[in-house]
């Protein structure tokens, strides 16, 4: 009878699912970073519950003009339909009844900011740029997943900034897949028509790009009506990515500091920009990175820390790279240098801050760190306040449409304890955030937070990963697909990779199936034909 038992019992075995192998840290890792995304995603729904949707009057508030540089006191604006109704002297207000009054005596209201730069990785990032007053931001790698998670953001199915969308980066060097490779001229055309029948925003240029194929891809651009921004390639002038090229935007001061010796460039700066409408994102923030590196464990012990997966953090402990300390050196003489150069130009800036890419970033805060960066290295506060506000809009050709607290425009704002204008470290104690008409107040941002810092704490090793684990993932990723609600694509496909070497082959299946809706259509190429 037992051995009857023993037979029966493994009959039931093989027809149920697999017995998977024990997963290795990576597989593991792989498949926790997939389940604490669903879990934002459920952060994100609640504080879009806590949402005050209906109209919203702020009363006997001071109001930042960026325009002017300063404040205009005791202000009504009232918020209905995601738009500024009415805003004006609060002696003059009209009749506001049926709005929700928030008290604004003693408080500043400032325009929402916006992140000229930045490559989302992780829902988490939506709630952090939230939890700190970033409303819009400017996506420097767009992908099929980011098309789909905007349509969530415009439909209202995920709370988050507003986003414009760059085509994915185009360039002759394949960036671990985060670029789409091109060898011709005709290759480089073809890209650009794709990403423009795919509705991206704008496209993007790289460090590698010979000139013939910078001319093609600039010239395609502008013949389908999409701006030109991103790196000044190596071994081309600011002048002719300017004046021939068109560039809208310039990065992280490439060109005006040699990319390749990290030397201030020789070129006439003057003469390079005269006459263009060109801003300048110099994302200082990313660009002093080094330092924060060596500071890594006191940084590592600041608040905002805790919003960043333990795994990350525990790979940021990590002792600093020789020759990054010695390229620092060099950006921490070529910087000064750069904008002794730039500043009597008065050139527009924008602020950007490259986050969450690289070590001991964390997204929204970086852009509050940059403001300050921005300051120091000589813009004026006033020019800073509008990088983050009215000159954003100006270079998305936006300028009705965001940035200022004026009639018609969106409702993004902030409510502060103190003036901006006079210290702009005034963004770090915020009382409240409203992101198209929707008002968070502090306190359901903080739950947000503290949510997120407990999903953050959980280490992958504490992850169980069996046969129910994986079919709930991947119930879960359909149930957000189904709002459009879409995750970088590269950690699916790794969370896919993982599940078929653990043989849970149906659950990696079904996830591809994900992965391929996302990606239908014209977008779907990773790189044109002939491409590689």
């Amino acid at each position: 009878m037992k051995t009857v038992g023993r037979i029966c019992l493994a009959m039931m075995l093989l027809t149920t699912q697999p017995v998977a192998a024990e997963p290795a840290a990576d597989d593991r890792a792989s498949l926790h970073w997939i389940r604490q995304e669903v879990e934002i995603a459920g952060a994100l729904d609640n504080l879009s519950r806590l949402a005050v949707s209906a109209p919203v009057v702020f009363t006997h508030v001071a109001i930042v003009d960026p325009e002017s540089g300063g404040t205009l006191a005791d202000q009504t604006v009232a918020v209905r339909d995601g738009k500024i109704a009415w805003t004006g002297d609060a002696s003059a207000a009209p009749d506001m009844t049926g709005f929700t009054a928030i008290d604004g005596r003693g408080l500043v209201l400032s325009p929402g900011l916006v992140d000229m730069h930045v490559h989302t990785m992780s829902l988490a990032e939506q709630l952090l740029r939230l939890a700190t007053g970033t409303t819009a931001v400017r996506e420097m790698d767009g992908f099929p997943w980011m098309l789909e998670l905007r349509r969530a953001i415009i439909g209202g199915t995920l709370l988050a900034p507003t986003a414009y969308i760059a085509g994915t980066i185009i360039t002759s060097y394949p960036l671990d897949g985060y670029s789409v490779v091109v060898h011709t001229p005709e290759e480089a055309r073809a890209t650009v028509r794709s990403e423009a029948v795919c509705g991206y925003d704008f496209i993007k240029v790289h460090n590698i790009l010979k000139l013939p194929l910078f001319d093609a891809v600039a010239d395609e651009a502008r013949r389908a009506g999409l701006d030109l921004v991103g790196h000044i390639p190596h071994d081309i002038t600011i002048d002719h990515a300017v004046h021939a090229g068109g560039m809208r935007t310039l990065e992280h001061l490439k060109g005006f500091i040699n990319d390749g010796t990290l030397i201030v460039s020789g070129e006439d700066y003057a003469k390079a920009v005269a006459g263009a409408d060109v801003w300048l994102t110099p994302t200082f923030y990313t660009m002093t990175g080094t330092h924060r590196a060596v500071d890594a464990q006191n940084l590592l012990a600041l608040p905002e820390m805790s919003y960043v997966p333990l795994r990350k953090r525990r790979s940021w402990a990590g002792p600093v790279d020789a020759h990054d300390l010695k390229g620092q050196a060099l950006i921490d003489v070529a910087i000064p240098a750069a904008m002794a150069r730039l500043l009597p130009l008065h050139p527009h800036w924008l602020a950007g801050t490259d986050a969450a890419q690289y070590p001991l970033q964390v997204a929204g805060y970086a852009l509050l760190d940059e403001l300050i960066d921005m300051e120091q290295f000589g813009i004026p506060r006033a020019d800073v306040l509008r990088a983050a506000t009215t000159e954003p809009a100006a270079a998305l050709h936006r300028p009705g449409e965001f940035g200022r607290i004026a009639t018609g425009m969106r409702a993004d704002l902030i409510l502060l304890r103190a003036d901006p204008t006079r210290d702009l470290r005034a963004y770090r104690n915020n009382l409240g955030v409203m992101v198209r008409g929707h008002w968070l107040s502090r306190a359901a941002l903080d739950a947000a937070l503290a949510r997120l810092a407990q999903i953050q704490a959980e280490p992958d090793e504490a992850f169980a990963v069996n046969g129910r684990s994986a079919d709930a993932l991947v119930a879960d990723l359909q149930k957000l697909a189904g709002r459009h609600i879409a995750l970088d694509a590269m950690h699916l496909e790794a969370a896919s990779a993982s599940l078929a070497r653990l043989g849970y082959k149906r659950d990696a299946t079904q996830l591809e199936g994900i992965m391929t809706a996302l990606q239908a259509g014209a977008c779907h190429e990773i790189t044109p034909p002939g491409g590689g």
